[in-house]
């Protein structure tokens, strides 16, 4: 009798709706543009262990300087990606916008600044 009991509290806590839009989540722009700095953020560390094989890269002090100058907490960063991590569909499009985005930047020349 206890596994019923048990079985029914996690299936009314798991259907629970949950709150739509937290307080303390970035707003989806604001995310999307943070995700994208991030990805250049792993590239460039990517091409300094692989390419300039420099052993100790910054890597936490680059994200530093993203959070800040975006006037982000990395605390705010990771409760966004929590919340779309429980949202996979919401997040695939974000990463899809991602690719779009970065694609664009690729083929743009050197130097030019990428359109609004």
């Amino acid at each position: 009798m206890r596994a019923v009991y048990a079985l029914v509290f996690v299936l009314a806590v798991a259907c629970t709706p949950q709150d739509d839009d937290p307080d303390d989540i970035l707003d989806r722009e604001q995310f999307k543009e943070l995700l994208l700095q991030a990805q250049l953020i792993e590239a460039r560390v990517n091409h300094e262990l692989i390419v300039e094989h420099i052993s100790q890269v910054p890597t936490q002090q680059y994200y530093n300087e993203l959070f800040d100058r975006e006037g982000v907490s990395e605390e705010q960063f990771t409760a966004t990606f929590k919340y779309y991590t429980a949202r996979p569909e919401e997040l695939k499009v974000i990463y899809e916008e991602i690719i779009t985005e970065l694609t664009f930047r690729k083929d743009q020349p050197v130097g030019q600044e990428p359109l609004p």
